[in-house]
Formats: C-alpha cells, sequence, structure tokens
C-alpha cells in the first residue's frame, strides 16, 4: 500500500526550512540544494512538487512570517482593546525578543528583493496594510475611551508602522538596540495620552 503524504505539511515544512535557512544565511545564500537538504530531500527537484519555483517557495516563506506575526497578534490581543490592544500588538512586530528578532532578520532579506519581485512587495504591502487598519481601529477606540487625545488614526498608525519598521533595520545594525525597541514603542504610544 503506498505511503500517505500529508501534503500540506510537508509544504508547510518546506517553508519552515527556507525560512530558518534564511534567517541564518540571508536570502542570497540559500539555495534550492540547502533547501532541500534542510527538508529531508535528496534531490532539489522534489520540491517541484510543491512549488513551482523557488519564487514561489520564497514568497511562501514571506507569507508564513506574516501569518505568524498575525497570529500572535489575534491571540495576545483577543479581548483587549484601545492602547492596552495597541501595545500588545506593536510588541508582536518589533523585533524585541530572539523569534521577533529572527522574523526582522528575515522580513529585512524579503524586503531587499521585493524591490524587484512584485509578489513579495504584494505580501508585504499587505501585510503592513492590515497592521496600519488595526493600529487605526486601536486608536479610534482609544480615543473614544479617553484614553488618548485627538489624534488623526491612520496618520499616527503611519508613523507608528514607520517606527517599528525603523526598527527592525535599526535592530539589525545594532545588535543591543533590540533591548529597547518595545520602550521606544512604549514611549511613543505614551506621548499620545498627553
Amino acid at each position: 500500500m503506498p505511503k500517505l503524504v500529508d501534503h500540506q505539511a510537508r509544504r508547510r515544512e518546506i517553508i519552515e526550512a527556507t525560512w530558518e535557512l534564511i534567517a541564518e544565511q540571508g536570502i542570497d545564500n540559500v539555495s534550492v540544494r540547502d533547501i532541500a537538504k534542510a527538508a529531508s530531500y535528496a534531490a532539489p527537484g522534489a520540491l517541484n512538487h510543491y512549488f513551482g519555483s523557488k519564487d514561489e517557495l520564497l514568497a511562501a516563506a514571506y507569507q508564513l512570517v506574516c501569518d505568524r506575526t498575525d497570529e500572535r497578534i489575534a491571540h495576545v490581543t483577543a479581548g483587549r482593546t484601545g492602547l492596552a490592544a495597541l501595545e500588545l500588538m506593536c510588541g508582536e512586530i518589533v523585533p524585541a525578543d530572539p523569534l521577533t528578532r529572527i522574523e526582522a532578520r528575515v522580513a529585512l532579506s524579503f524586503w531587499q528583493r521585493a524591490q524587484h519581485e512584485e509578489a513579495l512587495r504584494s505580501i508585504g504591502r499587505t501585510a503592513l496594510a492590515s497592521w496600519k487598519r488595526q493600529i487605526a481601529g486601536h486608536l479610534e477606540t482609544a480615543a473614544a475611551d479617553g484614553e488618548i487625545r485627538p489624534v488623526p488614526p491612520s496618520l499616527v498608525a503611519e508613523q507608528l508602522i514607520a517606527l517599528m519598521m525603523g526598527l527592525h533595520v535599526t535592530s539589525m545594525l545594532d545588535g543591543e538596540l533590540h533591548q529597547g525597541t518595545r520602550r521606544l514603542v512604549t514611549a511613543y504610544i505614551e506621548d499620545l495620552r498627553r
């Protein structure tokens, strides 16, 4: 009897192996051969059963990073609103702990390629747009509840995203900065109270 293979599980394993290699070696140093080996395949061609190209696999790996961040955001903000939800959400985006620092390193690799690859650019734009909407919603709730002074939610959401994405870059350049990334975001949010 032929062995039953869970293709979705295998696909996920390949994607996991891809983003882990990118975190370790950088996106330009990872080959399909490396990915196949890390995912326990003898030949790189075996990956063609799951992905049509290396670009498709890279896009899936970038999507996984975004999806995991979204899952964590949904988990930590469940049942919370306003500034409490906003601060917890931002804590899952900024590179402040081992997992989010790895994700930031991977995201930076994808941002570099996204300049020339529409699929990656689209994934990044979609994630940022979703985060901006969520941030603006938390700000609107915080203002309605009297937690913060009246602010233009869309503009402040853009500023907060710019701050967090900047922290992705600067924390990769300054290995010690990650210790203060949440503090910087919290300080920005606290300034909205005044």
